[in-house]
Formats: C-alpha cells, structure tokens, sequence
C-alpha cells in the first residue's frame, strides 16, 4: 500500500522529482497510517521547491536583464564610434582632395552641421594681422580663441563652447570655435574637435604651399613669354592659358621678333610635358629658335638648327613648333612646322582655312640626317588674318582633334570682333567656354592690313 500512494504521489508531481529524504518521510508516516501527515510533507516540499525555482527563474531574469542592457550599451558605443569615424573618414578626405582652402574649410563646417556635432561654428585663420574670421565680420577673438591659438592646445569656453588650434608640425593656421546650445563638451568630445582640426590643418598646409607653387609658376611662366611690340604695319596678339590643373608650368610658349630689314618672324611651340624640366627646355627653345631668327635664317632653317640643338641636349623630351615670318611690306607669308597644328588663315569671314602642308616630325626625334624641312609660302590679301596656337586649345578628352580644329574655324568665322583683341578674347572664351582644360593654351594671331594701311 505504501509504495502504490508514493508511487500515485510520484505520478502527480509529473517531472517535479522530490529528495530521497522527502519520500523516507513520506513511507514512513504512511507506514505510520497518517495519510495526510505524509501530504503534507510532500506539500511542503513542493512549495520548497518552486520557491527555489522562482528565486532561480527572477535571478535569471535579472541576469538577462543586465546582459540585454550591457548589450545595449555596447552597441550604442558601437555606433556612435562607428559615427565618429566616419565623421573623420570624411574629414580626411576633404583635407587630402581639396587645394582650395575655402572650399576646404567651407565643405568642413558643412560635415560640422551634417553630424550634428556643433551647433554653430566659426573659423578664424591666422593672416599677417592676427587672427580674422572667415565670413567675413570685423569681429575680434575672445580669450579663449586667443588662448587656444597661443598655447597650441584645446581651451574651454564653458560647457558648451570648446576652441581647438588648427596646428600642422610647427605651423599654426587657425583656430576652430565650436558651440552647442544644449549639450556639453565632453573630454572625448573635445579629442575628436583636435582631430578633425589636426586633419584641416594638414589640408591647409597642402593648400597654401600649392598655392605659393602656383604662384611661383605662373611669375616663372610670365617671365619667359615676351611682350610684344607694336608694329606700324602689322597687328599682333598673343594670349596664353596656363592648364586649370597641376602647377601650372608647362612648355608652351610663343614669341615675335622683328628683323632689321622689318620682316617679322612668329614662333609658336609645345614641349612635352610639365613642370620645370618642360619649362627649362621651353626657355632653351624659344631663346635659339630668337637667335636664329634674329641672325636672318629662314624657318625651315630655323628649326632645322634647334632640332639638333634638341638631339645634342640630355633631355628626354620632344617639341613641337611652327614658325611663321611676314613681309608687311608685301604680305609674303613663309612657314614651316615641325609636327605641330597647321596655322589658321582667315581671309574674310566666309574664308577659313588651314595651312595644311607637308611637316617635318617632332622636334628632338631621330631623323635621318638627309631629311630637310619643308617650307612653304603664299603671298596674303589685305585684312588676312593668321593664327598660330598649341594643341592645348583644340584638345579636349571629351572630342578628337579633327573635331577641335573644326570648332576652332567656326569660331573664327562667327566672330564678329572689329579688334584683333576682341577676336582672341571671343575665340578663347568660345574654345574653352569656362571648362577645365588639362593643358596650357597658346594662341598667337597677325593681321596683315595690307600695303599702304
């Protein structure tokens, strides 16, 4: 009997298994005839063991708990580091793309605005008077602008406003003011403020030395392009575009000169190239191609000479180049070219043509010592117009060259300029049409009024 109600009292409790203590007691009331004494045990036992199983079950509640909040944390940590550094990626790329430091710092404040990380902020860079705001105000810096540029290091403004130098090695630039209306500046916040100023510092450093470059170049590129002299009875005009990338020194350039027996000799050429080797080389041309011209050599001649000058030299490089020379006194034209653009002749509006003649090849190439360099002539009509220039204002990645040339005689025969420096001006802004143009532009234009103008 005992062991039939334990085991009735086993099947009840289902998977609920009770201490081998518990069913002793249990067998020995029952052997004792106390029924209920021995229920009651089992009871008591059975509310002993779901109180302990409800202190597990709220324990592991709040363990789970804690470990969905510190997940939660975790990734809210995450993300907002994930933030941070792509608040930073971009940073550093406008700092590393941009040569403009307005556009640099403009494009800065804007990501500033973008991640939400100040409210409001203001630049201020260093000039040769002090410290000045970029947009512009007559306001001066206050203490802790001025202490942030003098110690070199972040300066709090309050709680809410943080100012950080924009230092690059030894170069101060600048300092960034930054404010919130309602959060405040943590310590990591103010690190991430030096960080992104450390980067626009580094871009303000690129800028100002591509600047300083640029400028160098175009003095260096000035000086080497001659002023022309005005001449009785001839017009001349001569426009040069250096290239809207790079530095801005290439080995394009032009040149007149005048005999003594009054004809006038015109040289256009192109070196391969940029930069100061292309510039050197340029120079070198330009002076020999004068001197030959000066001493009465013809342009076939001419260039014959300073090809092999080009040949003898340690330069890797090529040129092109097209010399022209005019008698004002009769409108004889003779020209010659060495794999350079034919020269343009605009007899009225209607009538624009090329030269096109037989070319020796590119300067400073191997030629065969027999081969000579053709020339020709043609004798013009009063008002003719002849027009030198470099490939630099034909060329365009987005065309061919057979293209180019044909907007170039459009351009010509459209104009409706009454001056030879209205014509250049309205020729150059119809070629380049405010684009970016990879290489320098030369154009280089004569007018023959004719005999007696």
């Amino acid at each position: 009997m005992t062991d039939e109600v334990c085991a009735a009292l086993r099947r009840m409790l289902g998977d609920r298994e009770l201490s081998e203590d518990v069913w002793q007691r249990v067998r020995g009331e029952l052997e004792q005839g106390s029924l209920a004494d021995s229920l009651r045990t089992v009871f008591r036992a059975f509310v002993d063991i779901m109180d302990e199983r409800d202190q597990e079950l709220r324990w592991y509640h709040t363990e789970l708990d804690q470990t969905n909040a510190g997940l939660l944390a975790l990734h809210a940590e995450v993300d907002r580091q994930r933030r941070r550094t792509s608040f930073l990626d971009q940073v550093s790329r406008a700092a590393a793309t941009s040569l403009d430091s307005t556009q640099l710092l403009e494009e800065v404040t804007g990501l500033v605005r973008e991640h939400r990380f100040a409210d409001t902020m203001r630049v201020w860079t260093l000039t040769e008077y002090g410290l000045s705001c970029v947009d512009g105000s007559d306001d001066e810096p206050d203490r802790a602008t001025r202490r942030a540029m003098r110690t070199r290091e972040a300066v709090r403004g309050g709680p809410n406003r943080v100012s950080v130098p924009l230092t690059a090695g030894p170069y101060v630039f600048g300092v960034f003011d930054l404010h919130r209306e309602l959060a405040e500046f943590t310590d990591d916040d103010v690190g991430l403020a030096q960080g992104v100023a450390d980067r626009v510092a580094v871009g303000l450093r690129n800028a100002n030395e591509y600047e300083r470059e640029h400028e160098l170049a175009q003095r260096l590129q000035r000086a080497m392009l001659p002023t022309l002299e005005s001449l009785r009875d001839l017009d001349l005009v001569a426009r040069y575009r250096s290239a809207t990338s790079g530095i801005h020194v290439g080995g394009d350039w032009y040149d007149s000169v005048t005999r003594s027996d009054g004809t006038v000799v015109l040289t256009v050429g192109d070196v391969t190239g940029h930069g100061v080797d292309a510039a050197v080389v340029m120079g070198k041309l330009q002076n020999s191609l004068r001197a030959y011209a000066v001493e009465g050599h013809s342009p076939a001649t001419s260039l014959r000479l300073v090809h092999h000058l080009l040949r003898g030299s340690d330069t890797p490089l090529f040129a092109t180049a097209v010399m022209a020379e005019v008698e004002p006194a009769t409108g004889m034209l003779r020209w010659a070219s060495a794999g350079h653009p034919p020269p343009l002749l605009r007899e009225s509006r209607s009538a624009v043509t090329y030269l096109e003649a037989e070319h020796a090849p590119m300067l400073g190439v191997y030629l065969p010592s027999e081969l000579e360099f053709p020339e020709h002539e043609r004798r013009l009509s009063p008002g003719s117009l002849v027009a030198l220039f470099t490939d630099g204002l034909i060329e365009r990645r987005t065309s061919d060259l057979d293209t180019g040339m044909e907007r170039l005689k459009e351009a010509f025969r459209s104009c409706e300029a009454d001056t030879l420096d209205g014509t250049a001006e309205y020729v150059l802004r119809t070629m380049l049409d405010g684009s970016d143009h990879d290489d320098d532009v030369c154009l280089l234009m004569c007018h023959w009024p004719g005999r007696g103008a």
